[in-house]
């Protein structure tokens, strides 16, 4: 996993952005980093489910591919862990199936890329606002 500003907060939740394209999740991880959350990008679904495990994932920004799963696999295994985390799915598919798909497993957000970034962080902000308001 690959930390963007290990000078965040430590208690702030972290926003893990699991993406198997390296430029695309660091571009995106990075955005969230500048905007005052812990934030890091990983291409390997395995790592997400390490810190949802831990109880440290505030949000997961999730590509529909990944290295080591697909994105709808790595959802099913978060909703498992913890059916109330927070998932957004990223695509540059536009298949309409892929997006039933993951909005039957429980994401909160579907976005196409090339991706809205304020779009994106007002889900963000919302789902770490209920995060931190528990």
């Amino acid at each position: 996993m690959e930390p963007v500003d290990p000078a965040a907060p430590e208690d702030a939740p972290v926003v893990v952005v699991a993406d198997a394209d390296p430029a695309a999740g660091r571009r995106l991880a990075g955005h969230f980093s500048q905007r005052g959350f812990r934030a890091a990008h990983t291409a390997l679904g395995e790592e997400v489910l390490g810190l949802a495990h831990a109880g440290r994932l505030g949000v997961a920004i999730v590509d529909v591919t990944l290295q080591d799963m697909s994105g709808h696999a790595l959802v099913s295994r978060l909703k498992e862990i913890d059916p109330e985390i927070h998932v957004l799915m990223t695509t540059s598919d536009y298949r309409p199936e892929l997006e039933l798909r993951a909005r039957q497993i429980g994401i909160l957000h579907y976005a196409h890329k090339p991706i809205d970034y304020a779009r994106l962080e007002a889900v963000v902000a919302k789902a770490i606002g209920g995060l931190r308001s528990v």
